[in-house]
């Protein structure tokens, strides 16, 4: 259980080893459970929620939502997306735009692409209505009989809470195994990237491919083949431009890839 425990200790701010005793010896062990920890995080949204759906109005339990899940994740993946938009889009070069990631100041690209994202997400989250979950699937059928006591939209918005987690997670360990470390020096991505292999990137695709099927059936799948192509091409442009991939990309492949499958979801149903 140490790879799972430091998974989800390095995801979240759950203080589960203040010590700092848990040391994985393989960290490609550890990319196996980024997707199980990926669930977790969904889990807690799944029960933040529901107190939420019941006090508030849509507007803000939504808000809320976020909220939550910036705080349990400490925003460690919304700071790369700032970076690299920062970086990727503000230099001229590979050298410039590893230095401008470097910066732990925020600048104009970094501060627009936070405030698309956050939006888009808000966005997206609040045009979920009564899709999805109620179509035939093993997922439809077993619920179909609490349809008469409890909304739909309650429903079919939890189920996109707890994937939603699971979809970034697993863009990780997708990037991290298809790509190199982009700096020459050590860093928090290096162990990630360097530790995964195409090994761990198919194992770990199993779990949300199951996921996917058994709540969303075929279309789901369909949906995970999206994300799949947007990742690829994603990994490819950051490839590109840097070379490889760092702990800044690597967060920002979970948030972008996290805003692709709900916007995948509302267009597919």
């Amino acid at each position: 259980m140490n790879n799972f425990l430091w998974a989800l200790k390095f995801l979240t701010i759950i203080p589960i080893d203040r010590e700092d005793r848990i040391k994985p010896k393989d960290f490609g062990y550890v990319a196996y459970w980024f997707p199980v920890a990926g669930l977790c995080i969904g889990v807690f949204l799944f029960i933040a929620y529901l107190p939420l759906y019941f006090f508030f109005p849509p507007l803000i339990n939504n808000a809320l939502i976020l909220l939550a899940y910036i705080a349990i994740t400490g925003a460690m993946h919304l700071d790369g997306l700032a970076d690299t938009a920062d970086g990727i889009w503000g230099g001229w070069n590979k050298e410039r735009r590893l230095e401008i990631m470097k910066d732990s100041r925020i600048g104009s690209f970094g501060a627009i692409g936070l405030i698309c994202l956050i939006g888009l997400k808000y966005v997206s989250l609040l045009s979920i209505g009564e899709i999805s979950a109620t179509k035939i699937s093993p997922f439809g059928v077993s619920i179909k009989c609490v349809f008469c006591f409890v909304s739909p939209v309650l429903i079919n918005k939890c189920v996109a809470l707890v994937i939603m987690p699971v979809v970034g997670r697993w863009a990780q360990v997708c990037a991290a195994g298809l790509s190199t470390y982009a700096r020459n020096e050590s860093g928090t991505g290096s162990f990630i990237t360097v530790g995964t292999t195409q090994k761990q990137v198919i194992y770990a695709s199993l779990f949300p491919a199951c996921l996917f099927w058994f709540f969303y059936n075929l279309s789901g799948l369909v949906i995970f083949a999206i994300i799949i192509i947007f990742t690829l091409c994603w990994i490819w442009y950051i490839k590109k431009k840097i070379g490889g991939m760092t702990g800044d990309t690597l967060g920002a492949t979970n948030e972008i890839t996290e805003l692709v499958f709900l916007l995948s979801l509302l267009l597919l149903n």
